[in-house]
C-alpha cells in the first residue's frame, strides 16, 4: 500500500514510508437529523411517491371524461382541377369551426374508470406508505447497527488492554 501511495503522490518507493499509528476506530457521529435526511433522498421512496402523483394525475384524467369535449379546428389550403389555376384567388379554401362532443351514455363505463383510477390511487398510497416505512426500517437497523459496532469496539479495546497488561506481567515475571 506504501509503494501504491508513493506513486499516487510521485515519489520513489524506496524513499516514502509512513509511521506506524496505532489502530483506534471511531465510529462516525450520528446527525440528529440523518434518518429523515436519508429517507428524503432514498430513491425508492422518491418513485413511490411519484407513483402517487401519477395515479393522482391520473383520477383528474378520468373525472375529464365526465365533461364534453370542445375542439376548434382550422383549415386551408388550394384545390384546384387545372395546375394553371392552381394559384388564382377561387381556387383558395378556408374552414374554421368549432366542434362540441359529449358521450350521452356510456352504460356506467365512465364512473367505473374513475372508480378504478381511485382504487390505483388507493394501491399507490398504500405502496408508499409501505415503501416509507421499510426504509424508516433499513435507517433504524443501520442506527442500531452502528450503535452495536462502537459498544463491541469498546469492548474490544479493553480486551486488547487487559491483553497488553497480561504481557507485560508475563515478561516482567
Amino acid at each position: 500500500m506504501e509503494h501504491a501511495i508513493a506513486l499516487l503522490i510521485g515519489k520513489p518507493a524506496s524513499v516514502f514510508s509512513l509511521a506506524a499509528a496505532p489502530y483506534k476506530p471511531v465510529l462516525p457521529a450520528v446527525p440528529v437529523g440523518l434518518p429523515s435526511g436519508l429517507l428524503e433522498r432514498m430513491p425508492d421512496i422518491a418513485a413511490a411517491e411519484r407513483r402517487v402523483a401519477a395515479a393522482n394525475a391520473q383520477i383528474g384524467v378520468a373525472k375529464a371524461a365526465f365533461f364534453p369535449r370542445i375542439t376548434l379546428s382550422l383549415l386551408g389550403g388550394y384545390e384546384s382541377g387545372d395546375l394553371s389555376k392552381w394559384l388564382t384567388w377561387p381556387s383558395h379554401f378556408w374552414s374554421l369551426g368549432p366542434a362540441l362532443a359529449q358521450t350521452l351514455f356510456a352504460g356506467g363505463s365512465i364512473k367505473a374508470l374513475t372508480d378504478q383510477t381511485r382504487a390505483a390511487y388507493d394501491g399507490a398510497v398504500a405502496s408508499y406508505r409501505q415503501t416509507v416505512l421499510t426504509g424508516f426500517q433499513e435507517v433504524e437497523d443501520n442506527l442500531a447497527a452502528l450503535r452495536i459496532l462502537e459498544e463491541e469496539a469498546l469492548v474490544q479495546a479493553a480486551a486488547v488492554k487487559a491483553a497488553q497488561q497480561l504481557l507485560t506481567v508475563t515478561m516482567n515475571q
